[in-house]
This record gives structure tokens, C-alpha cells and sequence, in this order.
């Protein structure tokens, strides 16, 4: 029985598999030893643990989120006509 390969981190371009698609950043386990061998030797992914994948997750982290909304709400729309 074939060993499941381990999880790694589409570092380069994206992986499409039917309808679902993997880009830069995101967790990717190819389906079998073999494909994972090809896509790290083609410089597409890296396993999850190796130093090029953690750089690639700092820079692909989002961003936080504001903590005031850029749109004003309905109670924002309020306080401004009292004022």
C-alpha cells in the first residue's frame, strides 16, 4: 500500500483538481507520492513544514480587519443628525 503524502503549500501558480482550485498560499495533498515528487521538483508546491511554504503563508496571511467599519451604519447616520 502506497504511502498518503504529506500536506504541503502551493508556493507557485495554481493547482486545479476538477472543480476545486489551490492557489499561491493554500494547503494542497496531492493525491499520490508520485505527483507530490513532480510538483516539488517543478517548484509549484513545498511541504508544509519546509522553510519556502512558512515564508509563503507570512505573505499570503490576510490582513487584518479595520476595527471601525468604512461605511457608516444606520446608528452611525443617527448619532450625526443629533450632533
Amino acid at each position: 500500500m502506497a504511502k498518503k503524502p504529506e500536506a504541503h503549500i502551493v508556493i507557485d501558480g495554481c493547482i486545479q483538481e476538477g472543480k476545486k482550485v489551490y492557489v499561491k498560499g493554500v494547503e494542497y495533498t496531492p493525491p499520490s507520492a508520485e505527483l507530490a515528487a513532480q510538483l516539488v521538483a517543478a517548484g509549484t508546491i513545498a511541504p508544509i513544514r519546509s522553510a519556502t511554504a512558512q515564508a509563503v503563508m507570512r505573505t499570503a496571511a490576510p490582513a487584518p480587519t479595520p476595527a471601525t467599519p468604512a461605511t457608516p451604519t444606520a446608528d452611525d447616520l443617527l448619532q450625526q443628525q443629533d450632533e
